[in-house]
């Protein structure tokens, strides 16, 4: 859980570190506004989107495992998304059809193999491609019937546009992971607050204290990896107890989950009391009026990235609303 990049600082020198904060985050959002607005047949549009994401996280000079780590808390997620508009997203003309044979045999042996990956699942490496290929290969047995007799002979109909919108999902989803992660990982957390803080000043039109709203936020991302090294120092005490979170019966499970919630609502209380003495300490006033130590301010660079943003962002809805793409 410790591998998590999501709200982690990545110290180093490079152009999108130096960005004004609140530039990387008008640009986070274009940018989300721009990958929303692709239209799901328009790869030429998705191509760009992840070639500028190439090129931002070369300029960030971030590991590139920082954001493959980031990616793979959601692989699960990712796959079925895909898997459920492939199935069921009956759009544009289909593949051939797959004949498949429904029988006691090829029931038990898909069973079995689902069984081996859950036992064995603990003990081997790439989870996550050997759960693809037990499924392909769970598709491919049921193509040909077995000994025993056949329930129901059917055939699995997968439609080209399933497909294409499930690719456009998944890609869609890690982009905007990725975007993210570019965000926390070259922000400081200060800095992140200060810029949260400037951009929702109009809303203290209508007497909502952003100050405060600016410091929660900053405040939760900062405390995000803290919480999963916290609960994996829990899970580590508990495996040493003898308990084990991957097997045990549903009655277990929730035994053990309670175990892990209680610590960790204890811990988190016990933290939050911690920093709140800590900011009074300081001087910390709730809504209180603060100088600044060190003053946001644009720069031409600044000014060029939000300008490229903008323009990428308009021109896609020109051409959307022209219907040129």
């Amino acid at each position: 859980m410790n591998k998590i990049a999501f709200g982690q600082y990545y110290h180093t020198d490079s152009f999108i570190h130096r960005l004004d904060p609140r530039t990387k985050i008008i640009s986070l959002i274009l940018m989300m506004v721009f990958i929303f607005v692709i239209p799901k047949d328009q790869f030429y549009a998705l191509g760009f989107a992840i070639l500028l994401l190439l090129t931002v996280i070369v300029l960030t000079k971030v590991p590139l495992i920082k954001y493959i780590k980031s990616l793979k808390q959601i692989a699960y997620l990712l796959i079925f998304s895909f898997f459920f508009q492939a199935l069921f997203n009956k759009s544009g003309e289909t593949f051939p059809p797959i004949a498949q044979n429904l029988s006691i045999a090829n029931i038990a042996i898909g069973v079995v193999l689902l069984a081996l990956y859950l036992v064995f699942r603990k003990h081997l490496p790439f989870k996550l491609l050997w759960l693809l290929l037990i499924i392909v290969a769970i598709i491919y047995i049921f193509q040909y019937p077995l000994i025993g007799k056949t329930i129901k002979p059917y055939q699995l109909v997968i439609y080209k546009g399933g497909v294409v919108t499930g690719f456009f999902i998944i890609v869609r989803i890690m982009l905007l992971i990725v975007y993210s992660s570019i965000l926390t990982l070259t922000t400081k957390p200060t800095d992140l607050n200060n810029a949260l803080e400037w951009l929702m000043k109009p809303l203290e039109w209508i007497k909502i204290p952003t100050s405060v709203l600016a410091m929660m936020i900053s405040i939760s991302l900062r405390f995000i990896p803290t919480l999963f090294l916290e609960t994996e120092r829990i899970l580590k005490a508990q495996a040493s107890r003898g308990v084990d979170f991957k097997e045990g019966r549903v009655k277990e499970k929730i035994t053990q989950i309670i175990s892990l919630l209680i610590p960790m609502f204890i811990i988190s209380f016990k933290r939050a009391f911690d920093l709140a003495d800590a900011m009074e300490a300081r001087g910390y006033i709730p809504g209180a009026k603060r100088t600044k130590l060190a003053l946001l301010k644009f720069r031409l660079w600044d000014y060029g990235v939000l300008v490229f943003s903008l323009g990428i962002v308009i021109g896609l809805i020109v051409l959307r609303v022209n219907h040129a793409i």
